[in-house]
């Protein structure tokens, strides 16, 4: 890097890569718009190139400008991460943590830990996000957030997966409905019923139609005439007996007792599940808060999830049936 090129104004080139705007980007850096254009044309004088199409809208950057932001980003995550190996060396867990989590995980699992783990490390920063899996691992690739937690197997070299906890599928019907008068139900009890299904984007959706056998692709589906990305909103259209629908077990355990003797239905063995884990980059740099949270969340797991399950059956959350 040039001796004249600072880290405040790499910064600047970096937001307005993001946010595609100079007016926007100097908000977000807390400057006015002046001056950072003043600072990026100093950066672009100093390289003898330009870095951003400013007559298109929103801005891109021009070919040499990519390949100048992506060696910006590492630069300045570089100098981030000098205080936090310095912190991690010492066994300090403190500072900013920014975790992704999927919104079929989040509901039920964040209230499970999230007490505890701020109550122990006053001094962590955490910032949750409900991001979908997609979302998630671009998010985590491109240093956005600094964990996830997320349905695996992913299948991103860049990401490490550690296993949380497997989770077994739950049938929930109505008393009304034919599935209720079994004490436990298999796939092939599934076949024709309707099945409400949480919408696209969803990996929770993918897992239930492998489970389900149904042929979205093909259009052998059975007939869905709504999708939701709410269990709420799948519990009310169950509730008022028509069709049924797949629960994860860690949000059944949300519903009180008597709609879980009623209304909740265990699969026979080998049960289907979905695998939990804790995402990462490879070489993570906040690790002391990572193993921390890690452990709290291990922690705060009811009983049945901390035992292996050695008949279970992790479903693909990437791969329709």
């Amino acid at each position: 890097m040039s001796k004249n090129i600072t880290l405040t104004q790499l910064s600047y080139i970096i937001a307005v890569s993001r946010y595609q705007n100079f007016a926007l980007a100097a908000r977000k850096c807390f400057v006015s718009q002046p001056t950072l254009s003043v600072q990026i044309q100093k950066v672009e004088d100093e390289l003898g190139v330009i870095l951003f199409d400013r007559k298109r809208q929103p801005i891109v950057p021009t070919e040499i400008g990519k390949a100048v932001i992506e060696q910006a980003k590492l630069v300045t995550r570089d100098m981030d991460h000098l205080g936090e190996i310095v912190m991690n060396k010492k066994g300090l867990v403190e500072g900013k943590f920014r975790l992704g989590i999927i919104p079929t995980v989040a509901g039920c699992l964040i209230p499970l830990f999230l007490k505890s783990f701020s109550d122990k490390y006053p001094n962590v920063e955490l910032i949750v996000s409900e991001l979908q899996t997609d979302a998630l691992v671009k998010d985590l690739v491109n240093d956005r957030i600094d964990a996830g937690i997320a349905a695996t197997p992913i299948g991103n070299s860049e990401i490490l997966e550690q296993r949380l906890y497997l989770e077994p599928f739950m049938l929930y019907a109505s008393p009304k409905h034919p599935l209720s008068r079994f004490k436990n139900v298999s796939q092939a009890d599934l076949k024709n019923h309707d099945v409400w299904l949480m919408s696209e984007g969803h990996c929770f959706r993918n897992q239930v139609t492998q489970l389900c056998l149904i042929k979205e692709e093909k259009k052998q589906r059975r007939r869905v005439d709504f999708e939701s990305g709410n269990f709420q909103t799948l519990i009310r259209l169950v509730d008022q007996n028509y069709g049924v629908t797949l629960l994860p077990s860690l949000f059944t355990q949300c519903l009180n007792k008597k709609t879980q003797d009623t209304m909740v239905k265990r699969f026979s063995p080998p049960e289907p599940v979905r695998e939990i884990s804790f995402l990462s980059r490879r070489l993570i740099v906040k690790k002391a808060i990572a193993d921390a949270l890690i452990s709290e969340i291990l922690g705060s797991l009811p009983k049945e999830f901390k035992t292996k399950r050695r008949s279970a059956r992790p479903l693909d959350p990437l791969k329709s049936f």
